[in-house]
């Protein structure tokens, strides 16, 4: 059982004690699954992952509940995967975050979502090719969240995205995903994706990979994350990764490979979050 490094509240403080130990000499990677909330089977089985995966999960899915009950029982870290304006106009989920929202409504929905799951320790945007682009709401979201001590991870759906910049702005803990793993739903570029987030690791000592509960995906972790150990490779949570000797350094090494695919990450056989019975 993976239990969580910290909550939210305790992220910094425990950085200030990590920050005097040596960082560890294994290559870290922390992969998030998003888009949790509606195909129960494949999201149980991304919540078993043999590994300390963690799991973001859209705020009103019709199984959203049940997923985050049976991860927290499980230990894993849970983030809301909050809906966001896209440039696509691609129709967006219930709670969705939205640009011609004003301050007040964009933070009451915001809210909504973080009480549905009331284990979540940080937020990460679902779609939002849009609105991460836009400073306004960006300001609006990282001042609620400093204020809840809650984290950010920016899935990066636009090359343009302020969202990183102005969450380090309010020193929020904040990252940015390096690989998006499953952009092609094909078992060998997973793969390759897979050996892609590995090479920036042990490259730059860690790396941050999202994925999403297609079977494909779910195949190449099930097969690969038990052999890492054995190559040296530790996977860790997204907390870990929000400690000072990695936190200080974000922008210095964020940016070894800028041409990674930005998008939407929409399914390409259909809407991500369609329900079905796998």
């Amino acid at each position: 059982m993976y239990k969580p490094l910290v909550r939210a509240g305790q992220l910094l403080t425990l950085g200030l004690f990590s920050s005097l130990l040596t960082a560890a000499e294994s290559p870290r990677i922390a992969i998030i699954i998003d888009d949790l909330g509606y195909h129960l089977k494949r999201g149980q089985r991304a919540v078993d992952l043999p590994a300390a995966v963690t799991l973001s999960i859209l705020p009103h899915g019709p199984n959203s509940q049940a997923l985050a009950r049976r991860a927290s029982k499980r230990g894993k870290e849970i983030m809301l995967h909050a809906p966001m304006s896209n440039i696509a106009g691609i129709p967006l989920d219930d709670g969705a975050l939205t640009s011609d929202m004003n301050r007040q409504q964009l933070v009451a929905v915001l809210r909504q979502g973080l009480a549905a799951l009331p284990d979540a320790i940080g937020v990460n945007n679902h779609m939002g090719s849009l609105l991460t682009q836009q400073a306004a709401p960006m300001h609006w979201l990282m001042a609620e969240l400093s204020k809840q001590q809650l984290f950010f991870v920016d899935s990066r759906t636009s090359a343009d995205s302020l969202a990183f910049d102005i969450a380090q702005s309010y020193s929020l803990p904040s990252l940015k995903r390096d690989v998006f793993l499953d952009n092609q739903r094909d078992h060998a570029f997973i793969e390759s994706q897979f050996q892609q987030l590995l090479r920036i690791a042990k490259k730059r000592g860690w790396a941050l990979g999202i994925g999403h509960p297609y079977p494909e995906t779910l195949a190449v972790l099930e097969e690969y994350l038990p052999q890492l150990k054995q190559q040296g490779v530790e996977v860790v949570t997204i907390s870990a990764l929000l400690t000072p000797q990695y936190f200080v350094t974000t922008e210095q090494k964020f940016d070894l490979y800028e041409d990674l695919p930005i998008n939407d990450h929409i399914n390409q056989q259909g809407h991500s979050n369609s329900i079905d019975s796998d």
